[in-house]
């Protein structure tokens, strides 16, 4: 069967966060930090709505991309609150989180041999995708400029492969965001 494995797969090496989860498993009386797993229970009200989206056999598949309401609603936010005007019919979907948008989100521009910049530290989800997809990626280490990106890094990191530049903020794990003169320079 290995055979039929691709090779990428087998060059993907488990996370920190996911390495350091099943070392813990074994423990009695620890609070995980390393996903964001609620510690409490499921509020009533979305109980209730779950058994009554059952009993009301809403139970169906949605369109391929997602709820076209949730849709509308998603480009009405972007409109309103960064004057972003996206078509849900046509250039808006629904993911079932943010591992999935940025997979999806990476097939859809990354092909062999391109190339992603990131900064460095960032959320390890990352990496695996782009390696999935043939591609490199580019990491800049943030750690001497206060977790910031800057310009000047970012400008000696493009190449002619670089295909996409990851801008994640606030970022994961150092919680640092970039102004809006940051963001400008860059």
């Amino acid at each position: 069967m290995e055979q039929f494995i691709n090779p990428r797969v087998k060059d993907i090496q488990i996370s920190g966060i996911r390495q350091f989860s099943n070392m813990i498993q074994n423990y009695d009386n620890l609070i995980s930090l390393t996903i964001g797993q609620p510690d409490f229970p499921t509020p009533s009200l979305v109980k209730e709505a779950a058994k009554r989206a059952i009993t009301e056999n809403y139970t169906s598949y949605t369109h391929n991309a997602g709820l076209l309401e949730l849709r509308k609603a998603a480009c009405n936010f972007v409109k309103d609150n960064y004057d972003l005007h996206y078509s849900p019919e046509n250039e808006t979907i629904v993911t079932i989180g943010a591992s999935e948008a940025i997979d999806v989100t990476f097939r859809t521009i990354l092909e062999p041999g391109t190339e992603v910049i990131l900064p460095a530290p960032i959320y390890p989800g990352y990496e695996p995708i782009i390696r999935l997809c043939g591609a490199t990626p580019i990491f800049v280490d943030v750690r001497k400029t206060g977790f910031r990106l800057t310009a000047e890094a970012l400008k000696n990191a493009i190449t002619e492969k670089t295909r996409c530049i990851v801008l994640p903020y606030p970022s994961n794990p150092t919680g640092v965001t970039l102004s809006t003169e940051e963001l400008k320079d860059i």
